[in-house]
């Protein structure tokens, strides 16, 4: 690990820190051999290596008499990398338990968080391609793409016949690469403002990039309750059936149907505070102590494109690594105020 500290112009800071770690020997519950009896085993299994770049600007924005503003903002990216693994590859997900919820796969070269499923085919290149890696019959003018913008059989379309199609790669495999839940950087401004007895601070988190894998939104699905099963308002020729929306279901198998930018912008926490004057704590016998009244608001406001309840997720059992960005039925941050 190295870095520097920068004090300039008097008012202003810079930090920078730069990390490469390499973690040996790391337990993994891993696939066992059909042999043993048992389907996991905790083993000493990987290498990984991380690599985070961290950076800090402070800046005294104004003083003058009893009024000083002050800003810092902070940010990082980390990647890791499977440098070594001592048994084959494997999926693993954020619930043991459900063989369905397995959508990180953890091989040598790999970088730790890459999101694997079916893909379904949603432009003119993916279905050639799928067609030339001997996935489908025909030529392209057998397929067309529908309203949805997904492609079909030309011949199922508008039908009750219609459903997606599912990409297949060179290798003749529907399972690949689906997304990336590690963010291109996180951001994060801590602002401070003083004025006589008054004070106010806020924090504002922002995520940009990475994906989310929505499952609490993919079950619905299956209980025909997500709304995109409502058909109303589609003209009748455009309406699909149950059957096409079950498809993207895919028996909770992972796709990238339900892969969506994590993007985010979050109010953290917003804070208003009073420090009652000396003269009024002496006259209440207070004399040398301080009171200050205040509120405080947190989780205040999110801007996002993500359609579940909060982009801020991570799956059950918190230090589980393999629930990071997983939207697995669990409950959003709580707006608060104190």
């Amino acid at each position: 690990e190295l870095g520097f500290n920068i004090d300039f112009a008097k008012n202003f800071t810079l930090e920078y820190s730069y990390s490469d770690k390499l973690t040996s020997d790391q337990i993994l519950l891993a696939p066992a051999s059909v042999v043993t009896g048992y389907q996991n085993q905790w083993v000493n299994a990987g290498t990984l290596k991380a690599v985070t770049n961290e950076i800090a600007f402070g800046a005294v924005l104004a003083q003058r008499g009893n009024f000083f503003w002050r800003l810092n903002v902070t940010a990082d990216r980390t990647r890791q990398t499977v440098e070594k693994l001592n048994v084959s590859p494997f999926l693993v997900g954020p619930d043991p338990g459900d063989d369905n919820t397995r959508i990180f796969w953890i091989a040598e070269g790999e970088t730790f968080g890459q999101l694997y499923g079916s893909r379904w085919i949603r432009s003119a290149r993916q279905m050639q391609e799928a067609i030339d890696n001997g996935g489908y019959p025909g030529t392209i003018d057998d397929y067309v793409r529908n309203e949805e913008g997904y492609y079909v059989r030309a011949s199922e379309w508008r039908t009750v016949d219609e459903v997606p199609l599912r990409y297949v790669n060179a290798e003749g495999n529907t399972v690949m690469k689906i997304g990336d839940v590690n963010p291109d950087f996180n951001m994060a401004f801590n602002t401070q403002m003083n004025w006589g007895n008054f004070s106010v601070t806020a924090v504002i988190n922002w995520v940009q990039g990475g994906d989310i894998y929505n499952y609490t939104r993919q079950w619905p699905i299956f209980d025909l309750r997500d709304p995109v099963i409502d058909q109303r308002g589609k003209p009748e020729i455009e309406k699909k059936t149950i059957n096409y929306y079950s498809a993207f279901y895919n028996n909770f198998d992972p796709s990238d149907y339900f892969v969506e930018n994590g993007t985010y912008v979050r109010l953290r926490e917003l804070a208003i505070n009073y420090s009652l004057p000396t003269s009024v704590l002496d006259r209440v016998g207070l004399a040398g102590r301080t009171v200050r009244l205040g509120v405080v608001g947190r989780n205040l406001l999110t801007f996002t494109d993500y359609s579940g309840y909060d982009p801020d997720v991570s799956g059950p059992g918190g230090g589980n690594p393999f629930a990071y960005r997983v939207d697995y039925f669990t409950y959003p941050v709580f707006r608060t105020f104190t």
